[in-house]
């Protein structure tokens, strides 16, 4: 009998072992930038394939006035994406926080296409994750 209660004290302790490594998951920041003649734009991912949130800030770093009109913008990432738009406020840049958002990226994924609009103008940048 005694050797069933010791088989049982093992088992569970193994099993509680596994369940706690499975349970941990560590954290990645990972950074993407990139940069056009009048934008400059940063792109964060914080977390793990469970969970994580995206992050990114446009710049306007253009020799024109900054525009006062809504700036049209949509962020097309491999495994997520997004279109809005914002007006820059006094410092000439607006950060924002992804709405929906996919899987983690794999080493082998594309950049991040943005695509920005104002005053009739459009640019496109890439951008690149940052080693």
């Amino acid at each position: 009998m005694k050797k069933i209660i010791y088989v049982l004290v093992i088992l569970s302790l193994l099993l509680v072992g596994c369940k706690n490594k499975e349970n941990t998951v560590s954290n990645t920041i990972i950074n993407y930038e990139g940069k056009s003649q009048n934008w400059e734009v940063t792109y964060k991912i914080e977390g793990n394939e469970k969970k994580h949130d995206s992050y990114y800030t446009f710049k306007y770093i253009g020799t024109d006035e900054k525009p006062k009109a809504e700036v049209q913008y949509s962020i097309d990432g491999p495994k997520e994406g997004e279109s809005d738009q914002f007006l820059l406020k006094d410092n000439n840049e607006y950060s924002g926080k992804m709405k929906n958002t996919g899987g983690m990226p794999n080493d082998t994924d594309r950049g991040i296409n943005v695509k920005v609009e104002w005053d009739g103008k459009t640019e496109l940048l890439v951008l690149s994750e940052l080693k």
